[in-house]
């Protein structure tokens, strides 16, 4: 049998705030996104196949203005943050240049695992 429980916005912040509070798992995310932020930029890429042009997904690197696409991004990140999977950076690299990274929580559950 199960039960529903209605709170308040208020109510569900202050939850939502001690159920991540110290986490190791919003603490990786805080981390990684902190690192994020301070070094790189997303940026819409604009490639050229077989005379089409398609838009992309790119990151721009703030110390040199450098275009990577997320497959480099990705190999860095994984050689930097040897102990999460590729799968949790992935989704980490999409939320946050989407913008969908609050409270240290993804927009997606992934694992931290390998």
């Amino acid at each position: 049998m199960s039960k529903k429980i209605i709170i308040k916005e208020s109510q569900l912040g202050k939850l939502v705030s001690i159920l991540t509070e110290g986490g190791l798992y919003s603490n990786t995310v805080d981390k990684i996104k902190a690192d994020l932020d301070l070094n790189y930029e997303p940026q819409v890429v604009t490639n050229r196949k077989g005379g089409e042009y398609f838009e992309g997904a790119g990151f721009r690197i703030k110390a040199d203005n450098e275009l990577i696409d997320g497959t480099k991004l990705l190999g860095y990140l994984s050689m930097k943050y040897d102990d999460v999977g590729k799968e949790f950076l992935k989704q980490l690299i999409r939320d946050w240049s989407d913008g969908k990274i609050e409270n240290g929580m993804l927009s997606k559950n992934m694992s931290l695992e390998k």
